[in-house]
């Protein structure tokens, strides 16, 4: 009965509101409603069970319950919705505060509107009602909720257990002397926390992707949270890593180390801030040691990017840059027989402006424009060849780009001579580029909105011209036609161009030699860094209900330079087998990915994914099929 009561209440609300539109509209608007102050509450009982997928907390035994208003209630049992940010304490209740105390059979507290009701232990039946925590004035007789003392029914084991929880209202639980269960097994925790906050910045990490992540949250409060991780991925195996949080309003701070018992180790540490409604300013920087634990490094390096935005009503301004030094221990680390090569520190800057997305009129395109001018600098950087004993040898100590006259045409004075190539260690770049893309456009208007096709375009080029005589242009276009067949079920079929253009006005990419060989196929003859990728797609993605979901992604690749096995290299995979990126030169014709995820606990997903690749005529025998990738998933 009292869900049918509340249903009730929510189905009418729509109404209501829709009655006072037009009153509202003329009349003048009402100063706002301050949010109510964080309320804490400081409970103890017996046993304390908390229900991940629901957000329930549930007592019984000796319950008592100290609230930072001021007052302490004891009882029975308690119960606690803590989206809806209301809890109950029912049998044998007392509730205590600076006026005095009175005994009653439960207890309902709505923290979110600062009423408490109460059926106290009288003579006669009676209800009260206590306003804006004023518990020396009740209002007697009250008419309260259907739902005001209903008890959820729970018939599931709960994800965590404790004998004392510390609860802050819309924000965090912290649980004392707590087990979880992992399987049968029960685990002792300690002190375990669940940061439900609405805040967006918690949600932020500096983890890399890991195929299992399982996070024990040792402490927290409203604006922290301090978590331990056991994590594995086939690059680092089993360890163990460590990241804070730290969050305000407009801010956050983020660290971490990861892995934290490896030799090799990255600290890691994101920073943001928002000064205003139109400037924000953020950073990340990345520290790599080879260490065993906290011992002097033998290697260490750094990275660090940093933007700055500023938006105007039609356009927004953004700076960003990169600083990195391979090498923070200095010449001395250097071994014998090495050169200056990891000793260089490049940087970039780099400033954009860009238009708001702006419809052109009469058409159902929008466009974005955008330009900015770029720097470049690296004071270490060369090609230096040695006489060795087999003759000149190569050593390259990075720069920015080598480019320029042969190298052996000047040399040093030193015997045996050494020889260095011209080099760029600053390179100026301008950027202009605009976007062209369309809102979904229905194809046709059924009368079953399942029947119904949706077409979307978009168009991108830029040019980047370099203060070397060198340029790249760039040209992406992409079509896509997609149906919902039902609820659960989606389809579409997609087709993509991207053209690179890499030119140099001098020289550049020469002719590959000796043609017809497996290192020179007939196609890479004529390559001279202008690279077409056309690839189209067939996705389906299945979600029958929110624990399961299956998604299959089929692509047939025609390019130019004609793909040939083993004549480009494949793209790097992250630590847990993933490719980098997905449009690479010499990516095989056909490759088909399944992935699967589905529910395996009250707070986790598995989630298997798998790709093959194979090329067609003439190469039939080259197939092959990457290993799983496998991720226990957060919910």
């Amino acid at each position: 009965m009292p869900r049918i009561a509340l249903s009730a209440a929510i189905a009418t609300l729509p109404v209501i509101l829709a009655c006072g539109a037009s009153a509202a509209a003329s009349a003048p608007a009402p100063t706002p409603t301050p949010q109510p102050p964080r309320t804490v509450l400081y409970l103890s009982a017996t046993r304390i069970d908390f229900y991940y997928d629901r957000f329930l907390l549930e007592a019984d035994g000796k319950v008592r319950l100290r609230t930072s208003d001021g007052f302490t209630i004891t009882g029975d049992a308690f119960s606690m919705d803590l989206k809806l940010n209301r809890f109950m304490v029912a049998g044998n209740v007392t509730l205590h505060d600076a006026t005095g105390t009175v005994s009653g059979a439960a207890i309902s507290d709505f923290l979110d509107f600062r009423r408490i009701y109460f059926v106290p232990v009288t003579t006669e039946p009676d209800r009260w009602t206590f306003l804006d925590g004023d518990l020396a004035h009740p209002v007697k007789g009250r008419v309260m909720p259907g739902d005001a003392f209903y008890f959820p029914v729970i018939a599931q084991r709960p994800s965590v257990t404790a004998t004392g929880a510390i609860i802050g209202s819309k924000t965090y639980v912290r649980f004392v002397n707590s087990h979880t269960y992992l399987a049968n097994a029960e685990i002792p925790l300690g002190t375990d926390v669940v940061n439900f906050s609405s805040s967006q910045y918690f949600a932020q990490n500096t983890l890399s992707g890991a195929s299992v992540d399982l996070t024990w949250n040792m402490a927290g409060s409203p604006n922290a949270l301090t978590a331990l991780h056991l994590r594995y991925d086939p690059t680092y195996k089993t360890y163990l890593s460590v990241e804070q949080h730290f969050v305000g309003d407009h801010e956050y701070a983020i660290f971490s180390v990861n892995p934290a018992t490896r030799a090799e180790k990255w600290w890691n540490m994101a920073l943001y801030e928002k000064l205003g409604s139109r400037f924000q300013i953020q950073s990340f920087t990345q520290y790599y040691t080879q260490q065993n634990w906290l011992s002097m490094p033998r290697a260490s390096q750094q990275t660090t990017y940093l933007s700055a935005t500023y938006a105007f009503p039609h356009s927004y301004v953004q700076a960003t840059s990169q600083l990195t030094n391979y090498n923070l221990l200095g010449l001395a680390s250097l071994g014998p027989g090495t050169v200056a090569g990891s000793l260089d520190h490049p940087s970039q800057l780099q400033l954009t402006a860009t238009s708001f997305q702006n419809k052109i009129p009469g058409l159902p395109i929008s466009e974005q424009i955008y330009e900015g001018y770029g720097f470049n600098h690296d004071t270490v950087g060369g090609l230096q060849y040695n006489q060795g004993s087999n003759g000149i040898a190569p050593i390259p100590v990075p720069g920015l780009q080598a480019y320029g006259a042969p190298c052996p045409d000047q040399h040093g004075a030193k015997n045996p001579p050494v020889y260095f190539c011209p080099v760029y260690t600053t390179i100026w770049n301008t950027v202009f580029g605009f976007n062209l893309f369309t809102q979904s456009i229905k194809l046709n208007k059924p009368a079953n909105p399942y029947e119904t096709y949706y077409f979307n375009a978009s168009y991108n080029k830029q040019y980047q011209w370099n203060s070397l005589p060198h340029w790249i242009s760039t040209a992406s276009e992409n079509f896509t036609v997609n149906r919902e067949f039902s609820r659960s079920f989606n389809t579409y079929v997609g087709y993509q161009i991207l053209n690179v253009g890499d030119h140099y006005i001098n020289g550049g990419y020469q002719p590959c030699e000796p043609v017809g060989t497996s290192w020179c196929p007939l196609s890479f003859t004529s390559f001279r860094g202008v690279s077409t990728l056309r690839t189209t797609s067939l996705g389906m993605n299945v979600v029958p209900t929110p624990e399961f979901n299956f998604s299959l992604l089929v692509r047939h690749h025609d390019d130019f330079p004609i793909p040939v096995p083993n004549v480009f290299a494949a793209p790097p995979n992250n630590i847990i087998g993933q490719p980098l990126y997905t449009s690479y030169l010499g990516q095989p014709p056909y490759d088909a990915t399944g992935d699967v995820r589905f529910k395996v606990w009250t707070h986790a997903l598995l989630d298997v994914s798998r790709t093959f690749y194979w090329y067609g005529n003439p190469y039939r025998t080259q197939f092959w099929q990457p290993t799983f990738v496998i991720q226990l998933l957060p919910i």
